[in-house]
């Protein structure tokens, strides 16, 4: 290919019209030898008054039969083929049989006159011949005819208009022809390092960057290829770079969860004996069941942190289960709550109840948007729970009356660590459950979202995931 795709573009055009060029010469040659070979077919200027000639001679020979009408119109046909027009007029001007055309040839003219003559008018010539019986003249027969060159079969005249049509049409039909034979040339040449650099396009959308691109020319398209190859490296070095933080961050929290988890074990199982001895004042037992109910919240804080360290790299979250059974887990787990708040709960599916998850991620999933939807549902609420199934993804929808959440917070609240309201209590939450619930439905290709309720006064969450 050359150097510039837009000389490749003036050359493809420069030989567009050099072969239209050829071609047209050479088809104009080709016609012209046939039209030569068709002028043979022709007939003479001529031919017409020859056949006239003929025709009255011979019905002036027999007129006897040419009286008879039906003879008279065969003979008028076989004369119309040959390009002679008889008609038959009386001896005062007025036709008997013929063309309307020459229906008024004798107005203001004497017809004695003009026998045994030839006589011109509208572009034909006539030649105008007694009907003599028994020494009478009854009328006469007139002969009208052109004089023009013509094909002695009607295809050949057809044919050569074609041809001299075609003659003015070749240039550009051959142009449109060379053309596009030229532009797919140069597409071909160029379709296999575009498709290269979609499907690199496609790999990085999809966060590989491990692929190579074996195009390789001084063209725009080779600059391009060789700007990909360089963006490539960077991201190559800008993810390692991310890759490594995470890790660190993954390791640090770990580290941080596992140191804390063994003094906040220790503090539990003191608390638990204190919350046992029978000597201990109402304010000493309010004060330890306080201290219990904070270990909690501080346990609970620490699992957070455990599954936020590992979204980077959930390979231990790969056990599955069916779909129907890891709700029936949820339901349960949260029944208790749901009950002492007098929540009205229904759930509705039209899922396919032997759909598999991985039940780590899901669970961890349902049980954030659980937890949320019960926390936030006031005492005697509503809280609607529906799944369907399209061809190619699963929309999980929980919807709950309440408060609900501003509008402009609704991006937000997949923050880390972020709280809409910072002065309401937080009953041990982190600010990370609708994090980790986030960042594990987009490793499963999923979608989290929230929107207006379809039927109750709060809030609506709606979870996509790919089947």
């Amino acid at each position: 290919m050359e150097k510039s795709l837009s000389k490749d573009i003036r050359n493809l055009y420069t030989k567009s019209i050099l072969w239209t060029v050829v071609t047209t010469i050479l088809t104009v040659i080709a016609f012209v030898i046939i039209i030569t070979f068709l002028q043979r077919e022709m007939l003479p200027a001529n031919h017409a008054e020859i056949a006239a000639m003929e025709a009255s001679t011979e019905m002036k020979e027999n007129t006897s039969k040419y009286l008879n009408e039906k003879q008279f119109l065969s003979k008028q046909n076989t004369l119309q083929k040959k390009g002679v027009y008889l008609s038959e007029f009386s001896l005062d001007g007025e036709m008997i049989s013929g063309f309307e055309r020459f229906d008024s040839l004798f107005n203001d003219k004497s017809i004695p006159e003009l026998v045994n003559t030839t006589i011109n008018s509208n572009g034909y010539y006539h030649k105008i011949f007694p009907i003599t019986s028994h020494g009478e003249i009854k009328g006469i027969w007139v002969y009208s005819y052109q004089l023009n060159p013509t094909f002695s079969n009607e295809y050949y005249r057809y044919m050569m208009i074609g041809m001299i049509f075609l003659i003015f049409l070749s240039p550009i039909i051959y142009f449109i022809i060379f053309s596009r034979l030229y532009i797919n040339k140069l597409y071909n040449k160029i379709r296999t390092p575009l498709q290269e650099l979609m499907a690199a396009s496609h790999k990085i959308s999809q966060k590989d960057l491990d692929f190579d691109l074996k195009y390789d020319s001084e063209n725009e398209i080779g600059q391009l290829t060789r700007s990909f190859r360089q963006m490539q490296g960077e991201l190559k070095k800008s993810l390692y770079e991310n890759w490594k933080k995470d890790s660190e961050w993954a390791v640090m929290m770990s580290s941080l969860s596992h140191d804390l988890k063994t003094p906040i074990t220790l503090i539990g199982m003191c608390s638990e004996t204190l919350a046992s001895d029978q000597k201990l004042s109402e304010e000493q037992k309010m004060s330890v069941e306080i201290i219990a109910r904070n270990i909690t919240k501080a346990n609970r804080l620490l699992d957070n942190m455990n599954i936020a360290g590992r979204i980077r790299n959930p390979t231990a979250m790969k056990e599955e289960a069916t779909l129907a059974n890891l709700i029936s887990e949820i339901e349960y787990d949260f029944k208790s709550i749901i009950e002492e708040k007098s929540i009205t709960y229904s759930y509705e599916s039209t899922a396919d109840s032997n759909i598999t998850v991985p039940y780590l991620k899901m669970s961890r999933i349902l049980q954030n948007i659980f937890s949320n939807a019960v926390q936030y549902t006031p005492k005697g609420g509503e809280i609607m729970f529906t799944i369907k199934q399209t061809n190619n993804h699963l929309l999980l929808a929980i919807e709950n009356s309440g408060a609900g959440i501003k509008k402009e917070n609704w991006e937000n609240i997949f923050r880390k660590h972020y709280r809409e309201d910072p002065s309401r209590p937080n009953h041990g939450n982190s600010g990370l459950g609708l994090y980790i619930t986030k960042q594990l439905i987009e490793s499963m290709g999923g979608t989290i979202s929230v929107t207006n309720p379809l039927k109750l006064n709060g809030i609506r969450f709606e979870l996509v995931l790919p089947l």
